[in-house]
């Protein structure tokens, strides 16, 4: 089972119920679950995510962020997810933010940072095959 994990470091009022790539990912392959959470999301999310990361066998993160926002609630998960990165097949970021990009830089070719969404669709679909 693989995991399509979206993260949302924006604003609260910059939050949209719509998440079209999770959505896309989730429709791909029966063995591809989607799950999200945003910097604001309740501790007992984070534990029932720590508990799927678990496990599944392969992970993507898609990262929406702006500059400023601050990790919040996410980085419980993204350091429990750091110490066992074996499972990480790819973190992408979409927008600017430093201190994301200083958390998953030594992944080297498995961190991408990209706004194109036709893009991001076309790595989704390269893992959902993988």
């Amino acid at each position: 089972m693989k995991l399509f994990l979206q993260l949302d470091l924006t604003p609260w009022q910059e939050s949209a119920y719509q998440k079209p790539l999770l959505a896309y990912a989730s429709s791909l392959s029966s063995d591809l679950i989607g799950a999200e959470m945003d910097n604001r999301s309740d501790a007992s999310i984070i534990d029932i995510l720590l508990r799927l990361c678990d496990q599944v066998t392969s992970i993507f993160i898609f990262v929406r962020a702006k500059p400023t926002e601050p990790f919040g609630s996410t980085l419980k998960l993204l350091n429990a997810l750091l110490r066992t990165n074996q499972k990480i097949y790819t973190v992408v970021l979409s927008g600017n933010h430093e201190q994301t990009e200083n958390l998953f830089k030594h992944l080297n070719d498995k961190f991408k940072k990209e706004e194109d969404q036709e893009k991001v669709k076309l790595w989704i679909e390269e893992f959902a095959l993988a």
